[in-house]
């Protein structure tokens, strides 16, 4: 049987998951929008930056000098909290409710909490805390966590790469989506336990374009948990010649 003309396998898709999952306010349950402008202003914004693998706060998400000797990443910018529940019900319906709009929303408030620490490093510019990567902020190469490709034609678009597009229409990144490779699938790190994961992405990422000639980089996903990912990433990066590596996520799972 040929399928209706005008339809495709997208457009019934979003049928069903219109029928599953109606549009409405996941703080107040107001119809037919995502976020209102008054349930927006609830979500938490994570104030004091940590080091991802140890936790000692500090101003901007850099791994302190012990946890720095095995990191790979110079540090992991995080906006929210993963168990806010208004930001985890956004991120889950990105991701597996494959609502593309709800990355603008998650877009803007990446822009207001990078503007916030912008804010915070010009106020303590002369302080010798601030790292080297935001005094070269915008000259920074923006690269979303690339999927596999089977993985992204089953969701119809990468998550990361549709936060990345809203980024910069804010900030002067230069966005990288085609020269990151993930050419290994296997299975999802938020099903795995945190021992796991490392060892589960080993191998997993490829850099298929010209040495980055100590170019700085931000890495943008959703959600961060160990970190084990964006690791993996900034090993690649560095091995073909990358400046710092940052992490940068809507929330810490």
């Amino acid at each position: 049987m040929k399928m209706t003309e005008g339809w495709s396998v997208i457009k019934i898709k979003n049928f069903i998951l219109d029928l599953l999952f109606p549009i409405e306010c996941f703080g107040c349950g107001k119809e037919d929008i995502w976020l209102c402008k008054q349930c927006h202003k609830k979500i938490a914004f994570n104030i004091d930056q940590s080091c991802l693998k140890c936790g000692d706060a500090n101003n901007f998400g850099e791994f302190c000098k012990n946890c720095k000797k095995d990191s790979f990443l110079d540090g992991v910018l995080v906006a929210s909290f993963y168990k806010d529940e208004i930001t985890k019900n956004l991120i889950k319906s990105l991701k597996y409710y494959f609502a593309k709009d709800i990355a603008k929303i998650l877009g803007e408030f990446i822009n207001l909490f990078l503007r916030n620490q912008l804010n915070k490093a010009w106020l303590i510019k002369q302080s010798k805390d601030i790292p080297q990567f935001f005094k070269d902020f915008n000259d920074a190469l923006l690269i979303p966590v690339p999927l596999h490709p089977r993985r992204e034609r089953w969701r119809g678009f990468n998550q990361s790469l549709k936060l990345a597009q809203e980024v910069i229409k804010h900030y002067q990144f230069e966005l990288c989506d085609n020269k990151l490779k993930r050419i290994i699938h296997k299975k999802a790190q938020a099903k795995l336990q945190n021992s796991q994961r490392e060892e589960n992405i080993n191998g997993c990422f490829e850099w298929q374009g010209q040495n980055l000639e100590g170019r700085n980089v931000i890495i943008i996903d959703d959600v961060v948990t160990t970190g084990s990912t964006l690791q993996e990433i900034a090993r690649v990066l560095k091995e073909n010649g990358s400046g710092e590596v940052w992490g940068l996520a809507v929330a810490k799972g």
